[in-house]
Formats: C-alpha cells, sequence, structure tokens
C-alpha cells in the first residue's frame, strides 16, 4: 500500500459522513480481483507468497551479479495469485535502486499470437516498445533512453574523461560509448543503432522531425523491422543498394536482446522478462518459443525469464514433450510454486484493501471507533468466519468475490435506509447469501461478463499502447486464431477453412493466410488470400508485387495495414503494384485500413478466451454462487452476439453480406476540460481513489439544470482521464467498462 499521509487537515476539510456513505454506495473496494497489468497502485500485502517474492528477487540479483541467464518457472492454480506476484516484483522493480535508475528492467506480456517463425522476432519487437513506450511521447523520457544515457556516462568515466555536459562532448561520449561497449563486428551494428537512437532522441533538439523520424527508424530496426536505405545509411547500417534493412535472422535477434542486457547491467539493473499465462501459448508455439527461450537464455546474461502459468498445463507440456526435456530444464531451472492461503492471509487481504478505503475517513469518530473495534468495518470478523466455514486454505479470488458480494449487500441496504443509520446496518452485512429461487440466464450473464471484458482489454491497451505493437505477424496469429472457431457445421458463416502459407523453397508466399469459403447461392467455393503489412519500403512493395503476380490467383485479394500507426509507405514501383491491384475487377482487391480501436479490439476478442482458458474468468450464476466460464462457452458467446462479424477484418472472411453499418455513437456533450480535470484532481486528493463512473455522478449533480445524462458525463470523464494518466498527472486502471483513477505519488 502507498505510504500514509501526514498531513494534517483543517476541521473544515475533513470528509463528512455523507461523503463515507457515498463512497460505500458508489465504490467496491473489492470489484478487481485480478491483475490485468503489473501496476504501482496495486493493494498488497507484502507478508503472501513472501519466500516466493524474496526468492525471484534474489535470482534478479544473482543474474545480474553471476552475468549469466537464469529460467523460471512460476506456477500455481488460477486465482491463487501469480499476476499479483508478478506486479508486485514490478513495483520492486521499479524502487530507484544503486545505479539512480529503477532496481530492474522489467517487461510484463502475455497473450503472444505470432506465428511460430516469428516469435523470437515479435518477442524482441515487444520488448523495445515496452521500453520505448511504443515510441509515443518524448523520447527522452523513456526507460530505453535512460539506459543509454547512463551507459554513455559509464563508459566516460572508465575512460576518465570528465565532462559537464555530454552535448558539448558529443565526439568524446560518441567514441568512449563504442570504445566500452563494441567487442565484436558481429555486435556493432546493435550498439550503433542504439547510440543513433541516443542521438537523435536527446531533448535538446527533440522538436526537430527529421531527428524524430531518425529516431524512430532506429526503433525499427532495434525492433526486427524493415527500415528505408536511405534511413538505414543516415543511422550508419550498411546498406545494399536500394534493399531495405532489416535484422537478418534469430541469431540477430538474440543480439539485440543482449546488448539491451548489457545495457541494463552497466545502469545495475537485471533485465526481467515475465510471460504470464504462458498456457495460453497455442501448443504448434510452445516448442520453437521454449527453444528460444533456451537458446537465448545461453547467449544473453543479466536476464531472468520468468514463465508464469497454471501448474497442472505447464506440466503436462512438460510430460508430453510440448517443451523439450532440455528446454524445460533451462527456463525452469528454478522453479516457484504458489499455494492457497491461510486463514490469517486471507483476511489480511481484506483489511489491506478496507484500509485503503477508509484511510480519508478515519477523522470520523464513528468511522475510527468501529475500525478499532473490528479491522474488518464495515464488514465484519463475524462475516469471515462464516464465509470460512470449516476450510483451511483459500484461493485469493474467492475469498475477494465473497468480499465483492457482501459489499453490494450492505450498499443495498444503506442506500434503501439513507443517513446515519446507514452506517449502523452495513456493518452487518448477510452472513450467508439469500436463497435465488429464479432460474438464471446463463448465457445472459456469460454475454454481459464477456462484454465486460473486451472493453477493459480495449481500454487497457489504449492507456498502455505499447503493449500492443504493430506486426504483422501477430495480426495474421489473431486472425487466424479467431477464424478457427469459426469453422465447423451449423455455423452462420460462409467460412470453410484456411490455411497458414509458409516459405517454399526459400520464397515467401503470396499471402499470409488463404481463406476458403462456399457462396450461399450458388454453392461455389471462393478463395481469398490475405496478407498483412507493418513494415514499409521495400518489403511493403514485393509484398504488393507478390499479391499482384500470384498464379492461379484466388477470387478475392485482402491487403490489411495497421493505417493509425503504421500506413503503407512505399516508393514509386510499390504505388504502380498498388494502382494496378486496384484496376482489378471489382470485388477483386480491397484494402483494410485498421485503426488502433479495431486492432485492439481483435486482441480482446482473442484474451478473453485466453482468460477461460487459464480459469480467470467467472460469473456469479446466482447470489453468492461464483461459476467459471470455460473457453468453449466465451467462443459461444461470441458466436450468439456476433462479435466475429462484427469486426471490419473478420467480416469480409465469414460472409457475403455488405458490411456493418457503423454503430452511431451520440456526440460527446462538451464539457469545460479545464474543470473536469480540477475536479477529478480535487476529489482524489481525498480520496484513496475512485471510478469515473463515481466521479461523474458527482459532477453531473453540480451541473445545473437541465443535467446532462450521467452516461454522457461518465464517458467524457473516462476520455479526459484516459488523457491525465498519459500525461502523468493521475494513474488509470481499467475495471469492466469503468476506470479505476488515483493520484500519483
Amino acid at each position: 500500500m502507498p505510504a500514509k499521509s501526514t498531513k494534517l487537515r483543517s476541521t473544515a476539510e475533513v470528509p463528512g459522513l455523507d461523503r463515507y456513505l457515498a463512497a460505500v454506495r458508489d465504490e467496491n473496494p473489492f470489484a478487481s480481483n485480478r491483475v490485468t497489468e503489473p501496476s504501482p497502485y496495486d493493494v498488497d500485502v507484502a507478508s503472501i507468497h513472501a519466500d516466493a517474492f524474496d526468492r525471484l528477487v534474489s535470482l534478479a540479483s544473482e543474474a545480474m551479479r553471476a552475468r549469466t541467464g537464469i529460467g523460471v518457472a512460476l506456477l500455481g492454480g488460477a486465482g491463487i495469485g501469480k499476476s499479483h506476484l508478478l506486479s508486485r516484483l514490478y513495483r520492486w522493480a521499479s524502487e530507484t535502486g544503486p545505479g539512480g535508475g529503477p532496481r530492474a528492467c522489467y517487461v510484463y506480456l502475455h497473450n503472444i499470437l505470432a506465428d511460430p517463425d516469428r516469435l523470437p522476432r515479435y518477442l524482441l519487437k515487444y520488448v523495445v516498445s515496452r521500453l520505448s513506450n511504443g515510441g509515443q511521447g518524448p523520447l527522452s523520457r523513456t526507460p530505453l533512453f535512460g539506459f543509454l544515457d547512463r551507459a554513455i556516462r559509464h563508459a566516460l568515466g572508465v575512460s576518465g574523461i570528465t565532462v559537464d555536459r555530454i552535448e558539448d562532448q558529443l565526439q568524446l561520449a560518441v567514441d568512449a560509448y563504442l570504445s566500452h561497449f563494441v567487442r565484436s563486428a558481429e555486435i556493432r551494428p546493435t550498439f550503433v543503432t542504439l547510440l543513433q537512437f541516443w542521438r537523435f532522441a536527446r531533448p535538446d533538439r527533440a522538436d526537430d522531425p527529421r531527428r524524430r523520424l531518425l529516431a524512430g527508424a532506429a526503433l525499427a530496426w532495434l525492433s526486427g523491422d524493415e527500415v528505408d536505405p536511405g534511413l538505414a545509411a543516415q543511422l550508419g547500417l550498411a546498406v545494399d543498394e536500394q534493399e531495405p534493412v532489416m535484422l537478418a535472422d534469430d541469431e540477430q535477434v538474440k543480439s539485440v536482446l543482449h546488448a539491451l542486457a548489457e545495457l541494463a547491467r552497466v545502469s545495475e539493473q537485471p533485465l526481467v522478462l515475465c510471460i504470464d499465462q504462458f498456457e495460453n501459448l497455442d501448443p504448434e508455439k510452445v516448442t520453437p518459443f521454449c527453444r528460444f527461450l533456451h537458446a537465448m537464455l545461453d547467449r544473453v546474461s543479466n536476464l531472468l525469464v520468468i514463465t508464469c502459468g497454471v501448474k497442472q498445463t505447464l506440466l503436462a507440456y512438460r510430460e508430453d514433450f510440448v517443451i523439450p526435456e532440455a528446454a524445460w530444464d533451462r527456463i525452469a531451472d528454478r522453479v516457484v510454486e504458489l499455494h492457497r492461503l491461510k486463514r490469517s492471509e486471507a483476511r489480511q487481504i481484506l483489511e489491506a484493501r478496507l484500509e485503503r478505503f477508509l484511510e480519508p475517513f478515519l477523522e470520523l469518530e464513528s468511522v475510527r471507533l468501529r475500525v478499532q473495534s473490528d479491522t474488518l468495518f464495515p464488514l465484519s470478523r463475524e462475516w469471515l468466519e462464516n464465509r470460512f466455514g470449516d476450510g483451511l486454505e483459500f484461493k485469493a479470488r474467492e475469498v475477494l468475490n465473497w468480499a465483492r458480494d457482501a459489499w453490494e449487500e450492505g450498499r443495498e441496504t444503506i442506500a434503501a435506509i439513507g443517513g446515519t443509520a446507514g452506517i449502523e446496518r452495513v456493518v452487518r452485512p448477510v452472513h450467508s447469501p439469500a436463497r435465488d429461487e429464479t432460474t438464471p440466464d446463463i448465457d445472459a450473464l456469460i454475454d454481459a461478463a464477456v462484454d465486460r471484458k473486451i472493453e477493459e482489454h480495449v481500454a487497457l491497451l489504449r492507456l498502455q499502447p505499447g503493449s500492443l505493437p504493430p506486426d504483422a505477424g501477430n495480426l495474421a496469429g489473431l486472425v487466424e486464431s479467431l477464424l478457427a472457431c469459426c469453422k465447423g457445421d451449423g455455423r452462420p458463416y460462409t467460412f470453410r477453412g484456411l490455411d497458414r502459407l509458409k516459405k517454399k523453397n526459400g520464397r515467401l508466399p503470396a499471402f499470409d493466410l488463404m481463406v476458403l469459403e462456399r457462396r450461399n447461392s450458388d454453392g461455389r467455393e471462393v478463395r481469398t488470400g490475405l496478407t498483412f503489412v507493418t513494415n514499409v519500403g521495400r518489403s511493403a512493395t514485393e509484398s504488393m508485387r507478390r499479391m499482384l503476380e500470384v498464379d492461379p490467383a484466388p477470387e478475392h485479394r485482402l491487403l490489411a495495414t495497421d493505417e493509425e500507426r503504421r500506413p503503407l509507405k512505399v516508393g514509386a514501383q510499390g504505388s504502380e503494384y498498388y494502382r494496378e491491384l486496384e484496376r482489378l475487377d471489382p470485388g477483386k482487391f480491397e484494402h483494410l485500413k485498421l485503426d488502433f480501436e479495431q486492432y485492439a479490439r481483435l486482441d480482446a476478442l482473442q484474451n478473453v478466451i485466453g482468460m477461460a482458458r487459464s480459469g480467470d474468468l467467472e460469473i456469479e450464476a446466482s447470489r453468492g454462487t461464483i461459476q467459471s466460464v470455460t473457453e468453449a462457452e466465451v467462443v459461444a458467446s461470441h458466436h450468439r452476439r456476433d462479435r466475429f462479424r462484427e469486426h471490419p477484418l473478420l467480416r469480409p472472411l465469414l460472409t457475403e453480406d455488405p458490411a456493418v453499418p457503423s454503430r452511431i455513437v451520440p456526440p460527446s456533450i462538451a464539457f469545460d476540460e479545464t474543470r473536469v480535470r480540477q475536479y477529478i484532481m480535487a476529489q482524489l486528493a481525498w480520496r484513496m481513489g475512485s471510478t469515473a463512473e463515481a466521479l461523474a455522478r458527482g459532477f453531473a449533480e453540480e451541473i445545473p439544470e437541465p443535467k446532462p445524462l450521467v452516461e454522457a458525463v461518465w464517458k467524457a470523464f473516462k476520455e479526459i482521464g484516459g488523457r491525465m494518466h498519459a500525461e502523468g498527472l493521475i494513474h488509470a486502471t481499467p475495471h469492466d467498462t469503468d476506470l479505476f483513477l488515483l493520484l500519483r505519488k
């Protein structure tokens, strides 16, 4: 938990009882029962899984001290607290270390869907994207720039050179850096390109668009993407005539990861790579990915790789040799296993969340006295003992679910009673769930839960765009996985199957996917070739040439690009190929231009399937009865709600019907953004946190008649809250369809 403020409030600043009751009605400190992304603001109990945490910290230090690569398997059942522990490790890594920067360079990833032969390159792209904040915002404030700046200063110190300002002695800094780090010709291009990123991302000339372009080109090369030969030459990379320049193979991918780990070591930081929900990898991808991790651990020093997953699944992969024995011995050289919580530990989790929620109200005597007599107020010890029953060990998630439901019952009570009497009644929430004689509509409950988790994941990606880098292989993997859910008789689709096309005799195929459909009108089978392009220049040009010249040609040719972040950019020849494709007969060629939201929704559709696979998706089938949602039930929900055909990239592969008209989004009501920001900051100054919906409701009440709908105010608060998060003013965490907002420390 964050350190408590010692600032004394005046009598006028003490929140009144009405504020307390409103907070109980508006907030539920137990609403979130899982970690979707490491956060500096998760409520944490350091004593829970303390031995496992200390073990991970010790191994990270060992990897740096011994200059070696260490693989760790973090195992446990669903809902046991694995992701929460990784979030605690993230907070440890973010603390200031002896080198002046963070204690560790921490990279967290899950939901990896690139095709098997591109997994190493996608892993690298993801690492570089996270270390560069997705290339968004000031590049000089990214972890990668910080690494390089400290490395250059270190190299100067080793050389015995003292400078007041590096900007005044750039050549000395460059010479010292290259002399210290470049020990072989093979590694030189990587360290030179890293240096070029530092040079062009420096804050003293950050407003120069040409420098920004070159810094972006350096990031592209380090990510494994192609770089235009003209830009590559300016970065000091070897250029072969007019061919684009990129990392040639997995060995060069490892060389970049090796360089990043070496820079982290100079900053006295181990490179910690956490791969969560490892069991969500398709089995055909597990084997090559584990072999790459094995090779990387052998090659890269100062590296801790944590593969985290459900114990039963990962051990089954090992026994069935899906994970090769030699690779398992390396990536699971150390095993850390988490166990269920004891009764006292489960109570501490609830107490910690209540402590954060109640802190702003402890100056109210009526609240403080009750907390002193019962640390589970406004729940109660009696309530928890009743829920424990005869049990001795519990999953963290189930205990949080109990508290969530009890809180809902309690706030329903005070909403009905109101006033000061409500504080007495909420002390004693219902001890056991009331029997619900109605038969729940399980499908409707599942549909609603899946909708909420899709929106939550999209919101998370908006807040953390670096966690979804533009990548053709990942896009192809998403589409392949989602279309595979649509195969089979009885589905309302024309889709019948697909092939993932591979190289033949060293030559790239014309398409990434070949989709087979059967027309409803005449039963004729038609083929659609789908190509994904997120590179630029020569690579994109060649992709279009192959699409144009393919023989025999499929009935339809689709080109999909990440238009918002990686729009199609080609030279004169590529432009001519594109025009020739456009001149094909109507319906023969289509360019699908995805914006970030559409890309994120593809990822979200697959992510919620992975949640169910990992046992992380649940519904309350009836009051007090929690039921896990299976992978098959999520897929059935996608079909039932027509989520596949709603997506503009999947629709032309699933149906002959015309595109669905875009949903009419009601126009946003214009609010004075300055006033909204001031209101958010003022409310968070006395609360330990609040949802955007609760803040919007309070704001709407202050607006004179005619009052706007709370939904319109809520939408604006989420949009403005997201911008404030990006600016570093507050921290936003998605939960279902809402954002939980906190002041940053």
